[in-house]
């Protein structure tokens, strides 16, 4: 008789199973004996019958894990570290050039950031490490550049300096000649002068200083401060062939103390005090005013020269 489908062809059942009305799952195993010859049909239905149809597990294929992110084994080089890379050489060029260094303190550290963010990124890393160390290199190579040209700069202005100042042999000794000749405006003046009298220097330039006078201040004078006012009327006549530059500076004591300059306007709309600026031509003169506060106008010196170029005059009333 053919085997229960599901089972295989053969006629008979293995050894020890004795009666096949037994069930398969009988916990109890004394009812199966050996019986070569049992019917495997009456065995196959009941079991059928009684558990249904029995399908064996098909085998399931497992495979093993992979990381999401893995690279492959020759990955491409990143962007940003190939940026980097060309950045950090553009600075290292511009860190050997003296004049452009200012270019290189902006790549360079450009450079460095990007290199470090291509450290992160995905793909072969050679490009940033190398940005990297050619940027450090850069920035090290800049500084002793930077330090070698200021101190060059020093150098040439410490040889300008040094060839600007004269040497000990080339100051003019006593008895040797004017390097420049002779100044072109002398003029020493001898002895005091009286008010009212004329100082004439060796060009020419003649300053003349009145006697004082008595001098009513404004309502809106300045340096009225002393016991007595006093005025003086002052002319500087240019007898020279020159043109001059006026830049009087007067100085006045009084009673052996200083005197205190007046600035006033009057009426008339004088300025009192204000010296002349204007240039003056050859054969021409220019007269202005200047009133003092004193503490005795019968002691009075001023020293006064038309300009610095020349020695300074000094008028005097004490006899």
């Amino acid at each position: 008789m053919t085997a229960a489908s599901g089972y295989g062809d053969s006629a008979t059942v293995p050894s020890g199973w004795n009666d096949p009305t037994a069930r398969y799952d009988d916990p109890d195993l004394s009812a199966f004996t050996a019986s070569p010859t049992a019917p495997t049909e009456n065995y196959g239905t009941q079991y059928v019958a009684q558990n249904g149809p029995q399908y064996s597990p098909q085998p399931t294929m497992v495979m093993a894990p992979q990381h999401p992110f893995t690279e492959p084994s020759n990955p491409p080089p990143n962007v940003v570290g190939i940026i980097a890379l060309v950045v950090a050489i553009a600075g290292f060029v511009f860190a050997c050039i003296p004049d452009v260094m200012g270019v290189a303190w902006i790549l360079l550290p450009v450079a460095f950031v990007l290199a470090l963010v291509g450290l992160f990124a995905r793909g072969a890393k050679w490009p940033a490490v190398t940005g990297l160390f050619i940027s450090i290199v850069a920035t090290v190579v800049g500084i002793v550049v930077f330090v070698n040209a200021l101190v060059g700069s020093f150098g040439d202005v410490w040889d300008t300096i040094d060839d600007a100042i004269p040497d000990a042999t080339d100051i003019p000794q006593p008895g040797d000649p004017a390097p420049f000749g002779e100044p072109e405006q002398p003029a020493a003046p001898v002895g005091n002068l009286a008010f009212g009298d004329t100082m004439t220097w060796d060009d020419g330039v003649a300053l003349t200083v009145s006697a004082p006078e008595a001098y009513t201040p404004s309502a809106f004078a300045v340096g009225s401060t002393l016991a007595s006012n006093v005025v003086f009327t002052m002319t500087i006549t240019n007898n020279s062939t020159e043109n001059l530059e006026p830049l009087p500076f007067a100085q006045l004591s009084s009673g052996g103390q200083e005197a205190s300059q007046i600035f006033d306007i009057t009426a008339d709309g004088e300025d009192v005090g204000v010296p002349p600026t204007t240039v003056i031509l050859p054969g021409e003169s220019v007269t202005w005013r200047t009133a003092w506060s004193v503490a005795d106008p019968a002691s009075l010196t001023m020293q006064i020269a038309p300009s610095f170029a020349y020695e300074d005059a000094v008028f005097t009333n004490i006899p």
